[in-house]
């Protein structure tokens, strides 16, 4: 960069018919001969912006001049990217040359993906972990593949290229079922096996024989590559899943627009819900008073006050409860508040 830049600076010097002392002396003291010459020559390893700017002004030229030279190098990868490419291809040097040039791909697209989308570059060790996992995976395939062809032998020398097909395939299908069902209970595995050979002989394509054979020869493959820990460490168990409560599960069924109203509804209710919600009262009674709140509201929030709808949704709500005067209390403010949030007040 240094020698580009000082043979450009060069140009526009010669350009501005100046020799070296008296370019020194129109930049009026922050530059002089023996500088502008290793400016020029490339031996200035760090120039600053301010020392480059005073030699442009000094010929009477702008940072367009170098601008070309500028985005060169601001383009060119930072040093953390150089080491993880270093590190990488120390990897791949060892590889297979299939399967080293299909790592080494992989982290030149996914580095340069980063690099457009504004991502900040990955570290050595983690470019190096993702190469390494994906020459695994590939390195995997290929022994599948080879037994595949194996397979194509025993189940017999004339099928056709369906046929074929669809070995591969169905291989790869209880492949995928094995991969999927690592670290978790075994009746997992079994029932996902069990889906693929139902598959398989409901394809009409290769005999129950022929399919149990494929789905025998993978699990014997599967196995030993367990044993040598060519998949690595086994993953941990997924967690449990927690059962959805009766609100999630009426969320999942209700609409966006179902969602919106009950959520204008619960804002509206706000000074009705604090005043349930008194020192004097258990949970399980603010929970009664709050359901009977949320569908008042809801039958009245298409009405309008003081209307013989609203009068009709008031009084079919007051007939459920026991104490009409607290009640038609809470009433009062959850009504009001539903008028004033869609200003019918």
């Amino acid at each position: 960069m240094t020698r580009e830049l000082g043979l450009r600076l060069r140009s526009l010097r010669k350009r501005a018919s100046l020799t070296q002392a008296e370019l020194a002396g129109l930049a009026g003291g922050s530059l002089d001969q023996a500088l502008v010459s290793r400016l020029e020559s490339g031996l200035h390893s760090n120039p600053t912006l301010s020392l480059v700017a005073d030699y442009l002004r000094a010929c009477r030229a702008s940072f367009s001049e170098i601008a070309d030279l500028l985005d060169q190098y601001t383009s060119q990868p930072l040093p953390v990217e150089k080491q993880g490419s270093e590190a990488v291809a120390r990897v791949t040097d060892v590889l297979p040359a299939q399967i080293g040039n299909q790592a080494l791909a992989y982290d030149i697209k996914t580095t340069v993906a980063r690099r457009f989308e504004g991502k900040p570059p990955l570290s050595s060790e983690e470019r190096v972990k993702r190469v390494v996992n994906l020459a695994a995976a590939a390195s995997r395939r290929k022994r599948l593949d080879i037994l595949v062809k194996y397979l194509e032998t025993e189940v017999g020398h004339g099928l056709a290229a369906t046929e074929r097909q669809y070995l591969h395939l169905l291989a790869r299908k209880f492949w995928g079922a094995l991969s999927s069902t690592r670290g978790r209970l075994g009746h997992v595995r079994l029932r996902r096996m069990a889906r693929v050979v139902g598959e398989g002989v409901a394809a009409h394509v290769l005999s129950e024989k022929d399919v149990r054979l494929v789905r025998d020869r993978v699990v014997e493959l599967f196995s030993r590559m367990e044993t040598t820990g060519a998949f690595g460490a086994e993953p941990e168990p997924p967690k449990p899943r927690r059962k959805p409560t009766w609100l999630e599960r009426q969320k999942r069924t209700m609409t966006p627009e179902m969602l919106t109203r009950q959520a204008y509804i619960t804002t509206a209710l706000s000074a009705a819900t604090a005043a349930v919600q008194t020192a004097d009262r258990s949970a399980a009674e603010w929970s009664l008073w709050d359901n009977w709140l949320t569908s008042l509201a809801s039958d009245a929030y298409d009405t309008l006050p003081r209307t013989p709808e609203r009068e009709k949704v008031l009084a079919d709500a007051l007939e459920k409860c026991k104490d009409k005067d607290l009640a038609r209390k809470f009433a009062d403010l959850a009504l009001d508040g539903l008028d004033r949030f869609f200003r019918r007040k």
